[in-house]
């Protein structure tokens, strides 16, 4: 997993799955053409907007039906880079991202493969619910929350993408980063990515 495959599936991880299966090219616009995504060489936020854009964009009505909430995320990402030091970056990439998309292509999202992997997190998801249930503090679930360290980096990201609220998810980030050194090295790496 590179850096930007971790911020498309920090957004929205079905769309990070269809990124998995798609060849990568440079060129002027985002788009897609087969199975490749092409994407321009612009600063890294922007790149990450566009590529979660475009590939939303390719899937059909049903698809993006589905995953209405994980567009508005997708805006909530524009936003909090627009009123960012970052946004004086990335700004004319952000505030008019249609004029950076091309051609939109037929693209699907596995969800039997999509359900067969959340079928492998989901035991974690109760588990830590339940202690979140159990613990007296923050600091109690973080200590006790351990077992976040067999997790793949992957894995790790779709455990937070079921995650229901933002509270929650905030909390697991939290002990991921705290006990899974494989997903704390990935964050490193993307918020290097972020501010390069």
């Amino acid at each position: 997993m590179d850096e930007l495959e971790f911020c498309v599936k920090s957004l929205s991880y079905p769309l990070g799955m269809v990124l998995e299966n798609l060849e990568r090219r440079d060129g002027q616009r985002a788009e897609i053409r087969g199975s490749r995504l092409i994407l321009p060489e612009i600063p890294f936020p922007a790149k990450c907007y566009l590529a979660a854009l475009v590939i939303f964009e390719s899937l059909d009505a049903v698809d993006r039906k589905r995953l209405s909430d994980d567009y508005l995320g997708l805006e909530e990402f524009r936003e909090k880079i627009l009123s960012s030091k970052l946004g004086e970056l990335v700004g004319k990439y952000l505030r008019d991202p249609w004029t950076y998309l091309g051609n939109r292509g037929s693209l699907v999202v596995d969800w039997l493969e999509f359900k067969r992997r959340e079928e492998r997190v989901r035991p974690y998801l109760e588990r830590l619910k339940s202690l979140r249930e159990e613990s007296k503090s923050r600091g109690e679930f973080l200590e006790r929350s351990g077992f976040l360290g067999e997790l793949s980096v992957d894995e790790a990201l779709l455990l937070g993408y079921l995650a229901e609220d933002e509270k929650f998810r905030e909390l697991i980030n939290a002990a991921l980063g705290k006990h899974n050194s494989l997903f704390k090295e990935m964050v490193v790496r993307y918020f290097r990515a972020l501010r390069a």
